[in-house]
C-alpha cells in the first residue's frame, strides 16, 4: 500500500472543530467524480467515513478499499460497517449499490460540518432523531442542506440514484460532472 502523509477528516474535526462548507465542499468535489467513476465500473467502496478520508497536501484521498465490492456479481456481501456512517442496507448481505456510498459520504459530510456523528441508520427506522445540520450550527444554503438530508435518507430508494445526481443538488449545478469548473481553495495553509 502507498504511504499517505496527511490528516484524516476525523482528526481534522477533533483538532479544529466543524469545517465550514465553504472549505469542505470544494475539497470534496473531486471525490464525487471519483466515486461516480467507480460506480460506473460496478464497484462500491462500502466504508466511506471521516477516518477513511485523508487530506494530503490539500488533496482529499479515499483510503481503505478492503470492503470495496462489485455490485454486479450477485453474491452476498459481508456485513462490515461503521455505526453512524453505514446505511440500513449495509446491515444486510444484499441490496447495496451507489446509494450505499452516497449515504456514507453524506454521513461523513454531516460529521465534518457539525462535529457530531449522525445516529445509526437502523436506529432511525422507528423514530428519526437526525437533526438538520443547520440546527447544529452548520452554515448551509437551503439547497446544500436539502441535498445532504436527501443523501441521508434512511431508505435507499429515497436517496439520490447516483453521485452525479447528489453532487448536482449539493453544488446547485444542473451540469455538474459535464465539464463543470473546479475551483481552488485554501485549507489550513494547503491549496487544492
Amino acid at each position: 500500500m502507498e504511504y499517505i502523509d496527511g490528516t484524516t477528516f476525523c482528526d481534522l474535526v477533533k483538532q479544529r472543530g466543524r469545517i465550514p462548507p465553504g472549505e469542505l465542499f470544494p475539497l470534496l468535489e473531486p471525490l464525487f467524480g471519483d466515486l461516480a467513476l467507480m460506480h460506473e465500473h460496478g464497484l462500491i467502496h462500502r466504508d466511506i467515513s471521516p477516518d477513511n478520508l485523508m487530506l494530503e497536501h490539500g488533496v482529499v484521498r479515499l483510503l481503505d478499499f478492503g470492503c470495496a465490492r462489485s455490485m454486479e456479481d450477485g453474491r452476498s456481501m459481508s456485513v462490515l460497517l461503521k455505526h453512524g456512517f453505514a446505511p440500513v442496507e449495509q446491515y444486510q448481505t444484499r441490496g447495496q449499490g451507489p446509494e450505499t456510498d452516497i449515504y456514507a459520504l453524506s454521513a461523513t459530510i454531516y460529521f465534518c460540518l457539525t462535529a457530531t456523528m449522525p445516529p445509526a441508520s437502523v436506529e432511525r427506522l422507528e423514530e428519526d432523531a437526525l437533526q438538520p445540520p443547520t440546527a447544529l450550527g452548520a452554515d448551509l444554503a437551503p439547497w446544500e442542506e436539502e441535498a445532504l438530508l436527501w443523501g441521508l435518507a434512511v431508505q435507499p430508494k429515497a436517496r439520490p440514484a447516483s453521485m452525479e445526481q447528489f453532487a448536482s443538488k449539493l453544488y446547485n449545478d444542473a451540469d455538474w460532472g459535464h465539464g463543470g469548473k473546479m475551483e481552488t481553495v485554501s485549507f489550513n495553509g494547503g491549496t487544492t
